[in-house]
């Protein structure tokens, strides 16, 4: 079997998010893992027509007011399970899952396709890197097209399933998979990545203890941080197994699957509508003038430009200063001892200025920035000269 297909139970839900199933979707016996693709305006989904038949893809186009009826991707599909559908964000490539294929590595392996304008080209095995032995399912490519996570229970996890990721090279080829952590992944099952880019969310379902039963969904920061742990997004989880989910055309729109109502049916894609403070916000770490490290900051003999690369502490200084738009800096110039006074007075103007310059390029007004020649005044090391060719900078008092 492609997915974790079981019976769904009666679940209770706040009313302000309960799922409302699409009817023009919802035509076949079974309909999951929704995919919606804003570029081209097409939902992709799996798809079981009968109890015992294979899984397949298929595609309904968005026309702006509802879906039309949706239709088997023919170029894609073959004998055997094809199922969870992942669209880059140009809406030209297309990664999925299938089973059981004549050159897959294991029961069930990743594969692509791309778009040629008419129809999507014959699926490619991802190859021995990403496909083991062993079950490789349900992709999610990155928004930025560069990762490629998925669920898998190959060796090396923690647990059953867990999330994988795999990152493309400069020549376009995809690297050995990484596990992405224990905070994630349990010792119970991990399945469904998904990237709410307009959110900087990573989503994922877990079996693991302490949630509401079966799979949940769980929430945490995108990019991925090895100090957090995930949340469970309780406005979505139920007693059952809830796992799969994609944006919709709509503002504030998903689409997730559910308990079909209708008897000789399983499961719906249905549409469910999440308010935007359910999701986690950036927390964004303030800058503290007294972490920012300027001896990074030297010149050559006889020098004042700055080199590339340009230390980051300078940008970061930027960025305090943008915080604290009261604040003012003084940016003292220093020389070593080598030449006469008058020049290395000079020289310390100079590359005060310089440091000024690039503020101002980074968006600072110039009279928040005053600058000071020190000359070579006061080293910073006497056996030192590299360390006393350098910047030092000072908050200012309003």
């Amino acid at each position: 079997m492609l997915a974790w297909l079981i019976p769904f139970v009666a679940f209770c839900m706040p009313m302000d998010s309960l799922p409302s199933p699409i009817t023009e979707l919802n035509l076949q016996r079974t309909q999951y893992f929704p995919h919606f693709n804003v570029a081209s305006q097409n939902l992709y989904m799996t798809i079981r027509k009968a109890a015992k038949s294979d899984e397949e893809l298929f595609v309904a186009h968005w026309n702006g007011q509802h879906f039309e009826a949706p239709v088997p991707l023919s170029s894609i599909n073959r004998e055997n399970n094809e199922g969870t559908p992942s669209v880059s964000r140009d809406g030209k490539s297309l990664y999925f899952s299938a089973c059981e294929y004549p050159n897959s590595f294991g029961g069930c392996d990743l594969y692509e396709s791309q778009w040629s304008g008419e129809a999507w080209s014959k699926p490619k095995n991802l190859g021995f890197l990403i496909n083991s032995h062993e079950w490789e399912g349900q992709p999610h490519i990155s928004p930025d097209g560069t990762k490629l996570y998925f669920s898998s229970d190959r060796v090396g996890g923690f647990g059953k399933r867990d999330i994988w990721v795999s990152e493309k090279d400069d020549q376009g080829r995809w690297n050995t998979p990484k596990n992405i952590g224990n905070l994630i992944n349990s010792n119970e099952d991990e399945q469904g990545p998904y990237i709410l880019a307009d959110q900087s969310v990573f989503l994922f379902s877990s079996s693991k203890s302490g949630g509401k039963g079966g799979l949940d969904y769980y929430q945490t920061r995108y990019p991925l941080r090895s100090d957090e742990h995930p949340e469970a997004l309780h406005v979505l989880n139920t007693s059952s197994h809830d796992a799969g989910i994609s944006i919709g055309p709509e503002v504030d729109s998903y689409f997730i699957s559910r308990k079909s109502s209708v008897t000789e049916r399983e499961l719906d894609i249905a549409r469910v509508w999440i308010k935007p403070e359910t999701w986690l916000k950036a927390k964004v770490k303030r800058i503290e003038f007294d972490s920012l490290n300027f001896e990074v900051i030297q010149f050559a003999n006889n020098a004042w430009n700055l080199t590339e690369p340009i230390p980051d502490c300078l940008a970061k200084l930027a960025t305090y200063l943008q915080e604290n738009p009261i604040q003012s800096i003084e940016i003292q110039g220093h020389t070593d001892d080598i030449g006469n006074a008058s020049s290395n007075q000079i020289l310390s103007e100079k590359r005060a200025l310089a440091v000024k310059m690039h503020l101002m390029k980074l968006g600072i007004a110039s009279d928040r920035i005053q600058t000071q020649g020190m000359g070579n005044t006061a080293p910073k090391e006497k056996l030192n000269r590299q360390m006393n060719r350098r910047i030092e900078i000072r908050l200012r008092l309003n």
